[in-house]
C-alpha cells in the first residue's frame, strides 16, 4: 500500500493516475471531501484527512508500506510536513518520498530553500527510508496566465530571466519510480526540464500554438506581490516567491539538471509540447 498525500494537486494527481497504470495499491488523500468521491471511482482507496489533523494523517497512513508528501506552498509548510512525517512514523510507513525545491538544503539561504530543508533534515531524522524529488518551477504554473493571455495577448514575467521548467508530470513520473523501483532510497533528486527559456521565448511559443501574436511583458516584484497577496496568498508566502524569482536575473534558474532522463530512460517533457497540449486554454 502506498499513501499518497496531496493526491488532487499539481503533482499529486498525475501521480494517482501513474501508479495505478501501473497496478500499484494506493490510498489518496485529500482535505477536501468532496474530492473524495472520485478518487474512489479511479479505482483507489480514499482518504480525508487535513494537514493539520496527525490524527487523520496516522490513519490515512495505516497499513502502508511507503508515502509520497507534498504541500502547497503555505506559511503552516513546515508544520503540515512535520505532522505528515511524525504520522507515517507512527504509522509504520517505512519510504517517505517527499517533494520540496530545487537548491534546498542546510546552507540554502532563501527563504523557500530554508523552509524546504528544515523538513528534508526532519524526514532524514526519522529513520524512515526516504526520497527527495526537488523540482524547479513547473510548466503547469504558466496555466495560472491563461485568462490573460485569452483576453489580452500578454504573457507577464515575473523572472526576468532564463528557467529550466519541469512538467509536473516529470515530477510524478520519477516519485513513481522512487516509490515502485528499487535503489532510490537515499537519493535528492533536482528536477528541471532540458531547457532553459527566457519569457520573450515562451510568449514565442504560445503565439505559436495559438496562431496569435502573445508578447511578453515584465511584471515587477512589488506588483507581482501585490498581485499574489490579492489572489489570497499569505504575504511571507507571497514575499518568499518573489525572492525566488529574483534569481531568475542572475542566471540562477537556469541550469539543466538530467535527472528525469537518467530515473526514467527518455528526455524530460518539452515546453513546446506542453504548451501544444493545453493549447485549448489560450485561446478561449
Amino acid at each position: 500500500m502506498i499513501t499518497v498525500f496531496g493526491a488532487t494537486g499539481t503533482t499529486g494527481a498525475p501521480l494517482v493516475e501513474a501508479l495505478l497504470t501501473r497496478g500499484a495499491r494506493l490510498r489518496a488523500v485529500t482535505g477536501q471531501p468532496a474530492k473524495a468521491t472520485a478518487l474512489v471511482a479511479k479505482g483507489c482507496d480514499a482518504a480525508v484527512a487535513d494537514f493539520g489533523d496527525r490524527d487523520a494523517l496516522e490513519r490515512a497512513c495505516q497499513g502502508a508500506e511507503k508515502a509520497y508528501l507534498v504541500t502547497p506552498p503555505h506559511q503552516d509548510m513546515r508544520r503540515w510536513k512535520a505532522n505528515a512525517i511524525v504520522a507515517a512514523k507512527a504509522a509504520g510507513v517505512r519510504h517517505v518520498v517527499m517533494s520540496t525545491g530545487l537548491g534546498a538544503s542546510p546552507r540554502a539561504r532563501l527563504t523557500f530553500g530554508m523552509w524546504h530543508s528544515e523538513s528534508q533534515e526532519l524526514l532524514k531524522d526519522s529513520g524512515m527510508d526516504w526520497t527527495l524529488v526537488q523540482p524547479t518551477y513547473f510548466m503547469q504554473n504558466l496555466l495560472w496566465q491563461a485568462e490573460n493571455i485569452v483576453s489580452d495577448g500578454v504573457y507577464y514575467d515575473d523572472l526576468g530571466g532564463p528557467v529550466a521548467w519541469v512538467d509536473a508530470r516529470d515530477i510524478a513520473d520519477v516519485a513513481v519510480e522512487a516509490l515502485l523501483g528499487a535503489g532510490h532510497a537515499g537519493k535528492a533528486y533536482g528536477l528541471t526540464g532540458a531547457e532553459a527559456l527566457t519569457g520573450e521565448e515562451i510568449a514565442s511559443l504560445l503565439s505559436e500554438a495559438t496562431g496569435r501574436a502573445v508578447t511578453c511583458a515584465s511584471l515587477p516584484p512589488n506588483q507581482a506581490k501585490a498581485q499574489m497577496i490579492a489572489n489570497g496568498m499569505h504575504p511571507d508566502v507571497a514575499a518568499a516567491m518573489v525572492e525566488l524569482a529574483s534569481l531568475a536575473a542572475k542566471g540562477y534558474l537556469a541550469g539543466i539538471e538530467t535527472t528525469v532522463s537518467e530515473v526514467l530512460g527518455r528526455p524530460a517533457r518539452r515546453f513546446r509540447d506542453f504548451v501544444a497540449g493545453n493549447r485549448h486554454a489560450y485561446v478561449g
